[in-house]
């Protein structure tokens, strides 16, 4: 994994070949873009199903939940994928057209032999350089929308706006973390805790008790690197015990915590 920033965004690169199953999960104000070396997928999204196989982009949109499920093919699976601040995407967009606004895509699995190669190459260069590549990450965004960019048909992402008030507080972080319960983001929209939990999971596509432990999962990767002991990251992030930890970390990343930074 590489970090890299330029003009005030941080963008992360992966080159990922172990394969992982992705319980429900969405990347918050981050678009994930990927493409297939080795093996397949099935992602689900917005209701619907879609295989990658090798040499297939990927978009994953901000804010959108998502699931995965990957099969090795010849005993392999290997993937590329960067993640792009939603803010930073919004530029190029905006830099194309009149307005950012509103925006989906025709395609979120695709078949384009050129692209692919292209944002291979791109990612490849990435992760064996000091160098940032970023001209050449704004010429393929750019080249990606202007292909398959629409402005019809959108997509539903997790920032329904019956919720705005919840995201805002969230995403504020003005609470503990590890008391917080749906009885607590009811409280913050207003409503019965009961009705709140029917109308979140069936606009969202998410219990909220999956959307906090999806916090606390984001929480403790930012933390796995500063922590020596998983049972302090478990702690601090609101986990019962390090098995609990262990467990809920698994559906979100595939792989045990101690793997994950090991690997990353």
């Amino acid at each position: 994994m590489k970090e890299i920033t330029f003009e005030e965004q941080k963008l992360i690169f992966k080159f990922i070949h172990k394969k992982h199953n992705f319980a429900k999960h969405i990347h918050e104000d981050k678009y994930m873009i990927g493409v297939c070396l080795h093996g397949e997928s099935y992602f689900t999204m917005d209701n619907q199903e879609y295989k990658m196989t090798k040499g297939m982009i990927c978009l994953i949109p901000a804010n959108t939940v998502h699931s995965c499920k990957s099969f090795e093919v010849a005993g392999k699976w290997q993937y590329l994928t960067c993640f792009i601040p939603k803010e930073f995407f919004n530029t190029i967009v905006s830099s194309i057209y009149e307005s950012n606004d509103d925006y989906s895509f025709k395609k979120y699995f695709i078949e384009d032999t050129k692209l692919a190669e292209y944002l291979e190459q791109i990612i490849k260069s990435t992760l064996n350089s000091e160098k940032v590549f970023d001209d050449e990450i704004i010429s393929f965004i750019t080249l990606f929308c202007e292909k398959y960019i629409s402005f019809e048909n959108k997509i539903k992402t997790f920032k329904n706006e019956k919720f705005e008030a919840l995201f805002t507080y969230l995403k504020e972080e003005q609470y503990n973390l590890k008391e917080l319960s749906f009885y607590d983001m009811a409280k913050v929209m207003n409503m019965n805790p009961y009705y709140f939990h029917r109308i979140f999971s069936k606009s969202i596509g998410l219990t909220p008790q999956t959307f906090i432990n999806f916090l606390r999962v984001s929480k403790a990767t930012k933390l796995l690197q500063n922590y020596d002991s998983l049972a302090d990251v478990a702690l601090e992030c609101g986990f019962y015990d390090q098995a609990h930890f262990t467990k809920e970390f698994k559906k979100y990343h595939g792989i045990t915590p101690t793997r994950y930074k090991n690997i990353f």
